[in-house]
């Protein structure tokens, strides 16, 4: 299905599998209203899974000597992501401070204090990854900033975490004009709410349907842009996403980069 984002049609032709009916379906990047990308930092920019692994195996060789310690700490760290995935369904406002509440249910479920939790997340989540993101950019991205930057369109960064030290760490943190993330203290939700993705317009100074938002996760990042009204590409899938209007998957930025190369402000 085609999906249209404005009066001004830039052609390009990207096809794409749908797994639901095996079919091409066309997608028209029509970057001619466009004035900003908004995009997701984890799983978007970098290849995730491929971070994850790394991190796994230097995990277990630090602690070669320690494995109880080792897999204590790796114990907890799954704790504190499941706390986040089940933070997104709470109602609005429920939880003022989203930082806190993360660690207060990672501490509920493994049964370790606070600053012990903290002292893994902030080594193993925050400070031990940096090192290997700018190997593990996915293929087109910086091209792909490059692009939008090149057609007088503006950037954000949208993260459940801050995002300053990774952006920082991949070298293009230059391009983002904006980064926001859903600690933020005007935010504190996440993802699928669209507060954290309509606070980012704000502050980039657009409106809705004046912004391109791309995502790596269906049921968040499309619900996301879905919930506020905002074209969403998803990298990396080949799903049907006609329940998210306004959203389509595409394989990669090379798709991407193919699209903006028509568009002349």
């Amino acid at each position: 299905m085609p999906i249209y984002f404005g009066d001004a049609i830039i052609a390009t032709f990207v096809y794409r599998d749908c797994l639901s009916h095996r079919q091409k379906s066309l997608f028209a990047f029509e970057a001619g209203r466009f004035k900003a990308v908004v995009m997701d930092v984890d799983g978007t920019l970098y290849r995730q899974s491929s971070v994850r692994r790394k991190m796994l195996w230097r995990l277990m060789r630090t602690h070669v000597c320690q494995p109880t310690q080792g897999f204590s700490t790796l114990r907890v760290l799954r704790a504190y992501r499941k706390a986040q995935e089940v933070l997104r369904g709470v109602p609005r406002d429920s939880e003022p401070d989203l930082a806190r509440a993360q660690l207060r249910l990672a501490c509920e479920w493994t049964g370790v204090k606070p600053d012990v939790v903290n002292s893994y997340v902030t080594r193993w989540m925050e400070r031990e990854p940096l090192e290997i993101l700018a190997r593990s950019l996915h293929e087109g991205l910086v091209t792909f900033l490059q692009n939008v930057r090149s057609k007088g369109l503006r950037l954000g960064a949208l993260s459940d975490y801050p995002a300053e030290a990774k952006l920082a760490a991949m070298r293009i943190a230059h391009f983002f004009d904006v980064v926001v993330s859903a600690q933020n203290t005007d935010v504190q939700k996440l993802k699928p709410d669209p507060r954290s993705l309509e606070f980012t317009l704000q502050r980039l100074g657009v409106e809705r349907h004046e912004a391109l938002y791309i995502g790596d996760r269906p049921e968040v990042d499309a619900a996301a842009a879905s919930n506020a009204g905002v074209a969403c590409v998803i990298i990396g899938c080949r799903r049907d996403l006609a329940e998210w209007q306004g959203c389509v998957g595409v394989s990669g930025y090379e798709e991407l980069n193919r699209a903006i190369s028509h568009y002349s402000a």
